[in-house]
């Protein structure tokens, strides 16, 4: 049975609940302690999200969000990509899963602050891990940027080899930033709201 709400949100969903009926018992019903609890239910929520796309050579939204960036760049372990951005509010659901089907090659994380994602200075100083991967025998990129209402940054204990569709962590109002081959077909465009599973584009061929 698939759970509806995140892991990463039991321990303050225990706390608020708990509160709330220590306080409904010794006092009286707290209409804002109720609210919070419904406020962190909403955050943590975990939606039974459907695949929309069986080939593997498909790009699929690892988060919902709104598309910031598509843009030609250069990476030191990559050469010339693709950068496609989400950025995930905290109204999205914050479930970050595997875009594609690939072996991970290696996990660099940094930490950092968590400032807004709106500031520039946030992408050289906000807490951020990359995963180097290869997917459909191309390396890509993934890039995991915290928000400012994130207060750690971890993935899932992942294995070497992730399956499409695959939990591998969880953000509250972070961003993602797809590295991709630069042959791949991006069939989403700026400002575009996506949710997770949702077609990006396909890997183009080598």
């Amino acid at each position: 049975m698939k759970k509806i709400v995140a892991k990463e949100g039991y321990l303050s969903i225990a706390f608020i609940f708990i509160l709330w009926i220590l306080v409904w018992i010794f006092w009286s019903f707290s209409f804002i302690l109720f609210l919070l609890l419904l406020i962190f239910l909403f955050i943590f929520r975990n939606p039974n999200r459907e695949l929309v796309c069986n080939d593997k050579s498909a790009i699929l939204s690892p988060i919902d969000g709104k598309i910031t960036k598509i843009e030609n760049c250069k990476h030191k372990d990559l050469g010339e990509c693709i950068e496609l951005s989400i950025k995930n509010a905290f109204y999205d659901c914050g479930v970050l899963n595997s875009p594609m089907q690939m072996q991970i090659e290696e996990i660099r994380p940094k930490h950092g602050l968590f400032l807004c994602n709106e500031l520039e200075s946030s992408k050289k100083m906000n807490e951020r891990i990359f995963i180097l991967a290869l997917a459909q025998g191309q390396r890509i990129g993934l890039r995991i940027y915290a928000g400012s209402l994130d207060r750690k940054l971890k993935l899932n204990d992942i294995s070497y080899d992730v399956n499409c569709g695959d939990k591998i962590g969880f953000l509250i109002n972070g961003s993602i930033h797809l590295l991709l081959p630069k042959q791949s077909r991006i069939h989403v465009g700026l400002g575009d709201y996506i949710q997770s599973g949702s077609l990006l584009g396909y890997l183009g061929k080598i």
